[in-house]
C-alpha cells in the first residue's frame, strides 16, 4: 500500500497493475537485501581479521535530511591504531531520535589492519542493523512474489 501511495497519485490504478507493484516491492527489496548482505559481509570479515582496541565517542553529530525533520545522530569514534596513529572518523550508523551514546563514552572499536580508518564497533546496534536490512529486503522480496502470483 506504501508502495501504491509513492508511485501513484491516484490509488484505484495501481490497484489494477499488481505487476508494477510487485516489481516495485521486487526492486526495493532486492536492494535492501543488497545492501544487508554486504552490510554483514564487511563486519564479518573486520570481526575475523580485525583489530580490537579502545576508542571514545568524540563527539555526536546531528544531521538532518530534507525528508525526516527528526534526523539522525552518528557518534564520531576516536581511537589509537597500534602503529600510534590516532583516528577520529564519524562512524558510518546513525540512530533516530537520540543518540546511544554520549561524548566520552567508551567502545569497543575493531579496525582493518590494512586501513586503519576502516571501523566497526561491537555493539549491538551494528550487529542487529545488517540483519534488519536483510529482513525486510527478503519480506519485501516475498511480499512482491505473492503480489504477482495473486495477480
Amino acid at each position: 500500500m506504501i508502495i501504491d501511495i509513492l508511485l501513484y497519485s491516484n490509488h484505484s490504478t495501481s490497484s489494477s497493475n499488481p505487476t508494477i507493484t510487485a516489481l516495485v516491492l521486487g526492486v526495493i527489496g532486492a536492494v535492501l537485501t543488497l545492501v544487508g548482505a554486504i552490510m554483514y559481509d564487511r563486519r564479518k570479515k573486520l570481526m575475523k581479521t580485525g583489530i580490537q582496541v579502545e576508542g571514545i565517542v568524540f563527539s555526536i553529530e546531528h544531521e538532518v535530511s530534507s525528508n525526516d525533520s527528526m534526523g539522525l545522530y552518528y557518534p564520531v569514534i576516536r581511537y589509537l591504531t597500534l602503529q600510534n596513529e590516532w583516528i577520529t572518523k564519524k562512524y558510518d550508523i546513525g540512530i533516530s531520535g537520540s543518540s546511544a551514546y554520549k561524548e566520552g563514552d567508551s567502545v569497543v572499536v575493531i579496525y582493518d589492519p590494512n586501513e586503519n580508518s576502516v571501523f566497526t564497533l561491537n555493539d549491538t546496534t551494528s550487529k542487529i542493523i545488517p540483519l534488519v536490512f536483510l529482513l525486510i529486503g527478503g519480506a519485501m522480496l516475498v511480499g512482491a512474489i505473492v503480489v504477482y502470483a495473486v495477480k
